[in-house]
């Protein structure tokens, strides 16, 4: 520390651009070094990045939370929101010296804190201070070897009253990793814990309701876990067709968003924290407008007027029911095969035709295959849907389970028998249906390798960029992330665009020799790449806050991905 401090004094007065001699040598203080990743041009820049490293030893950790990915995780995401706590409450202003964003409810690999091989390792902002264009070293010397390491030591120490909270953040990834387990066995989608907190307390919070009625499992729904020792009980959703039906505002979409919500672990006291469901499932709903490029829609939508093919179907802005054919279409071909889907998100005749527009229209005339006729055949093929359907009566027909909720509280139909006027399904014969095959990595991002490029003269990287909150920018290339996958917040946008990035560039260095490799394939290598080793061998995988998403989700953003129109 005393080698820091006097180097930063000796920087006195001197041009704000000295400060980058910082970044020549990694500092020792203590029990933890210090590197610097970015150091900012002016002090008006965005904030410099520097990189704290501490082994878990010297820090009072045994090498068993180094031992797995439940253990790295669960302590990693414990440790990153003590020290995000400290760093708010210290420092609450809108600009701060110190920064270090507060994460969501979910339990993600993060690169602002990694436990890898028994070293932590921290990424925080740093605003080095000047006045003008001089350096101000009191202050930076205040900040570097006063401030921060009191609130690193503050908050990354083992300590005894920690423990019991740190030791049930470990628990609920261990009853997750079990429960999936389960799963899989037992012919199931997803479950739901007796007791869990569905509702949040308003649409611009994650904190659970306090005043909401908790879920209790309907009778012939309910299966009970022995999991690590403790029995759990709660409502599995079996495999195949589920309906949730129900009055309006009477909590089916929110028993619909908590399933969505938790393809990730939660943590304790979210409410949702002991809900599983599969880990391929993927939101399916419209996004009018989105860039579609050689997707096979031909399963459920027949060839376009003039006889247009619909078996490599590109366009620059999709219609909402061709939009969601190609965002259920694309989850399968990337292997997801449990599918969320709400009426009030969704195409109407995407979902279904009614028997009087039938006979108005014949079946010849409607290129659009309602989903109500090929999901039987779907489930057949081992996908299991769960649909919110509260006035789109035709699935009642055909579901292999049905819940209505009623004042938050779930029922199970059992005896649900479709009436004589029902809507029959169409008689036509439909088009051969197999699961459609994941293209290449190679052949499908060729076309966007020329625009992977810097979009400024001066720049000597392609950088990733988010413009607004969800269109994702990388080199010349864009992809709105919004409706793509299950992306929880912007930091796994970028953690999207720095894994695009690197998948292109690989792909760009293979000479254009041809490379098997299939788009999953390639993004869940990449995934559990990092997953062992956190971002550091990602190319600028430290530059900027990232947490890691889905191989499935990296996917959905590649389906988006469009030059920009300059």
């Amino acid at each position: 520390m005393k080698a820091l401090y006097q180097k930063i004094r000796s920087l006195q007065g001197k041009p704000y651009g000295n400060y980058k001699t910082l970044s020549a040598n990694s500092w020792q203080y203590g029990d933890f070094s210090l590197d610097f990743l970015h150091i900012q041009g002016d002090p008006f820049a965005p904030a410099s990045r520097v990189m704290v490293k501490a082994s878990l030893s010297t820090l009072g950790f045994g090498s068993e939370w180094s031992g797995s990915l439940e253990r790295c995780l669960a302590l990693s995401d414990f440790l990153l929101r003590e020290l995000a706590k400290n760093v708010q409450q210290q420092f609450p202003e809108k600009d701060p010296i110190i920064a270090l964003p507060m994460p969501g409810p979910e339990m993600l690999v993060r690169n602002s804190l990694w436990v890898d091989n028994g070293e932590l390792r921290v990424c925080l902002q740093v605003r080095l201070p000047g006045e003008g264009r001089k350096i101000q070293s009191d202050v930076a010397a205040e900040i570097l070897t006063m401030t921060l390491p009191d609130v690193l030591a503050s908050s990354l120490y083992c300590k005894p009253e920690r423990m019991p909270a740190l030791e049930e953040h470990c628990q609920v990834l261990a009853n997750r990793k079990a429960i999936l387990d389960e799963l899989k066995a037992r012919g199931l989608v997803a479950f739901v814990p007796n007791g869990a907190v569905l509702p949040r307390a308003s649409g611009l919070s994650q904190a659970p309701l306090a005043s909401a009625v908790p879920f209790a499992s309907p009778a012939a729904l309910s299966v009970t876990f022995n999991v690590n020792g403790h029995e759990i009980t709660g409502m599995g959703i079996p495999q195949g067709i589920t309906v949730i039906s129900g009055g309006a505002f009477h909590g089916k979409s929110t028993l619909l968003s908590a399933l969505v919500q938790s393809v990730y672990p939660h943590v304790p006291g979210d409410g949702r924290e002991g809900i599983v469901v599969d880990e391929s499932a993927v939101r399916v709903c419209v996004e009018e407008g989105r860039f579609i490029r050689g997707t096979n829609l031909s399963p459920l939508v027949r060839n376009l007027p003039g006889n247009v093919s619909t078996k490599n179907f590109c366009t620059q802005s999709a219609s909402g029911s061709t939009s969601e054919v190609a965002n259920l279409l694309e989850a399968m071909e990337v292997g997801a095969r449990t599918f969320f889907i709400d009426e009030d998100s969704s195409a109407v005749n995407f979902l279904i035709r009614g028997k009087r527009v039938r006979e108005l229209l014949g079946e010849g005339n409607e290129p659009l295959i309602p989903l109500t006729d090929r999901i039987q055949e779907f489930a057949k093929c081992g996908c299991s849907f769960i649909l919110v359907a509260g006035a789109c009566g035709d699935f009642l027909d055909i579901a292999d389970n049905i819940i209505v909720m009623s004042n938050y509280k779930a029922e199970s139909v059992l005896d649900w028998k479709p009436s004589k006027d029902s809507v029959a399904n169409s008689s036509e014969l439909l088009p051969a249906f197999s699961m459609p095959k994941c293209r290449s990595l190679q052949d499908y991002i060729q076309p966007c390798l020329p625009s992977l490029r810097p979009t400024s003269s001066v720049e000597r990287q392609v950088k990733v960029k988010l413009n607004g909150d969800a269109l994702l920018q990388i080199g010349f290339l864009l992809s709105d992330t919004s409706k793509a996958g299950l992306l929880v917040d912007k930091y796994q946008r970028l953690g999207a665009g720095y894994l695009l990035l690197n998948l292109c560039q690989n792909a760009a260095s293979n000479g254009g020799q041809s490379d098997s490799a299939s788009i999953i394939e390639s993004a869940l290598s990449l995934v559990e790449k990092i997953k062992n080793v956190g971002f550091r061998n990602l190319p600028q995988g430290l530059s900027r806050e990232m947490s890691l998403p889905r191989p499935i989700d990296v996917a959905c953003v590649l389906f988006r991905l469009n030059e920009y129109k300059r």
